[in-house]
């Protein structure tokens, strides 16, 4: 995948899972195969989104000089270090966003990194909800619209999950929607 160029080894971090610009950036410029593909690994469960500026690279970057400055960047000294703790650490970065550590299971790219549940810049949704919101988003061709439980239904079907009962402005798929794509919300604030 094409943020693999970017984060050096051996972070392994899933950008389309857990980059809210980087999602935004495919989303525009993807096609609708290509997102499908995408949304395969999107689990149902719960998945944090990093929402700061921060580069794909330049988040690696500041996660690979932590653990080298406290000496524990190499496999051995980062798998001590991250069993020391139950398998994961979390670790600040310069922006003030919050990260987990730990092992991954492949060998070049051992350091798994993903956004904190709760700090600066995180925003927490169901996969099942970012996926139909994303595909709300790509369907609506720019067109502001918000969503009708018709759509959102035609989507959620479109990808084997049930039909929703009803739609909350505040809350789940509206909620998450106009949170990722308000330009109102994305010019005011990087934090929702």
């Amino acid at each position: 995948m094409a943020e693999e160029n970017v984060i050096p080894l051996p972070v392994r971090f899933n950008a389309f899972k857990h980059h809210r610009n980087f999602i935004l950036g495919i989303l525009e410029s993807g096609s609708a195969e290509v997102i499908m593909d995408l949304l395969d690994p999107v689990c149902n469960n719960y998945i944090d989104i990093y929402t700061g500026q921060m580069s794909l690279g330049d988040l690696a970057e500041s996660i690979v000089k932590i653990l080298q400055s406290r000496q524990v960047f190499h496999l051995d000294d980062f798998n001590r270090w991250v069993d020391s703790k139950n398998g994961y650490r979390q670790i600040s970065i310069e922006d003030g966003s919050e990260w987990i550590v730990r092992k991954s299971i492949e060998a070049k790219r051992y350091i798994h990194l993903h956004p904190a549940r709760e700090g600066m810049y995180a925003v927490r949704y169901k996969g099942s909800t970012l996926k139909t919101a994303y595909l709300l988003k790509i369907r609506s061709s720019g067109s502001g619209e918000i969503p009708t439980l018709e759509m959102v239904n035609r989507v959620r079907i479109q990808i084997g999950l049930s039909p929703v009962k009803k739609l909350e402005r505040s809350k789940g798929i509206l909620n998450c929607y106009e949170k990722f794509f308000s330009p109102q919300r994305i010019a005011s604030s990087g934090i929702y």
